[in-house]
């Protein structure tokens, strides 16, 4: 299966509430995450934190309009 599709699938799951789903979305947007998090070579691990819960409630609020796909 297509990468680009299986992450496509990913987030329609996570849009739906799966909740593995949503951990791999996490996953996948990790590394960047604490790149962000980042204070004189150390994690920030609120800053951390906060930008996982904003990640997610992005998730839940994302609308997919299927007919355009």
């Amino acid at each position: 299966m297509n990468e680009k599709y299986e992450k496509y699938q990913i987030t329609v799951k996570a849009t739906q509430g799966d909740e593995i789903a949503m951990q791999e979305v996490i996953r996948l947007y990790r590394a960047y995450m604490v790149k962000l998090s980042m204070d004189e070579g150390v994690i920030d691990n609120e800053l951390y934190e906060r930008l996982v819960r904003k990640l997610m409630l992005a998730v839940v609020k994302f609308k997919i309009d299927y007919e355009r796909i």
